[in-house]
């Protein structure tokens, strides 16, 4: 009896046991959506007229790489004409100089004679004081003029290194202009997006992004993280992704960054945080705004 006792105890123990061992780990399961490290457009820096577009959505692109090859719009054209000839526009302060410094040398001469009439007794000091003070004033002024005149050529020869930059060549001063401008790629990556506007002999406004570029090895996947939840995660800690459009394909990630602030701070609604994981895309099948499922165990 105390035989059949024990060996019921022991297999109601070992049921116990594999019950134990047969519950599954803490599971965080999160959504969220897969989004580029870095995404740039490339805005046109005038209002253009599209000639021809280089790229298509996909294509591997180079810093600095041709995008949309197009020309000025004829106002456009005529701005830029007007600023290349007009320059640093410093030609009022350097006549003014050179009226100040007529005007100093006539004061000069009367210093000069104030001074040598004052040494002899003959002269009012008071008269070569105020002469001195008119002498400084005016060469107060022609020192302010001088550094007017600088700060504009230090930032007409900063918009001419702009400008030359989007023409790729030297500009003529006399405001001849090329006759076809080409933009350029801002960082190394894939194109993203073509704006249905920039088709040849479309107008694009100054500003306007016709094409984004984006780079996609590694990808980001933004998953919002409840408060309950959000001290259990930690960054480095590794989750397996899951993309639904692939066939619940599954993918590596790791946490790379936590928001410390809610993304709602009204007291009536639940915090959440927004979780970022970096997750390798060599292949490129991770695609900017595809679902994705993030299990992390606990």
């Amino acid at each position: 009896m105390m035989r059949r006792t024990l060996c019921s105890g022991l297999l109601a123990l070992l049921v116990v046991l594999g019950a134990v061992h047969a519950v599954p780990a803490a599971e965080i399961r999160l959504t969220g959506k897969v989004v580029t490290t870095v995404t740039r457009a490339a805005p046109m820096p005038f209002n253009g007229i599209v000639d021809e577009v280089l790229v298509r959505p996909g294509d591997a692109v180079e810093q600095g790489a041709p995008l949309v090859r197009y020309h000025l719009q004829d106002e456009a054209a005529r701005v830029l004409r007007h600023e290349l000839i007009n320059g640093a526009g410093s030609e009022g302060e350097r006549s003014q100089i050179l009226t100040l410094r007529q005007q100093l040398s006539e004061i000069e001469a009367q210093r000069n004679k104030a001074r040598q009439l004052a040494a002899s007794g003959l002269g009012s000091r008071q008269a070569s004081a105020r002469i001195e003070a008119n002498y400084e004033s005016i060469q107060r002024r022609i020192d302010l003029l001088k550094l007017a005149i600088d700060k504009r050529e230090k930032t007409f020869a900063a918009r001419l290194k702009e400008l030359e930059g989007y023409f790729g060549q030297k500009l003529d001063p006399r405001g001849e202009l090329p006759e076809s401008l080409t933009l350029t790629s801002p960082i190394s990556g894939y194109v993203l997006s073509v704006a249905a506007e920039a088709s040849p002999g479309s107008l694009l406004g100054a500003g306007f992004p016709p094409v984004s570029v984006g780079q996609l090895n590694p990808v980001i996947i933004r998953v919002p993280v409840y408060e309950a939840d959000v001290n259990s995660i930690s960054v480095d800690d590794v989750a397996t992704v899951q993309i639904p459009s692939l066939q619940d394909k599954e993918f590596a990630a790791t946490v790379s960054e936590i928001s410390w602030a809610s993304t709602d701070m009204n007291v009536g609604n639940p915090s959440y945080y927004t979780v970022e994981l970096t997750v390798p895309n060599p292949t490129l099948e991770l695609k900017p705004g595809f679902k994705a499922i993030v299990l992390f165990k606990k």
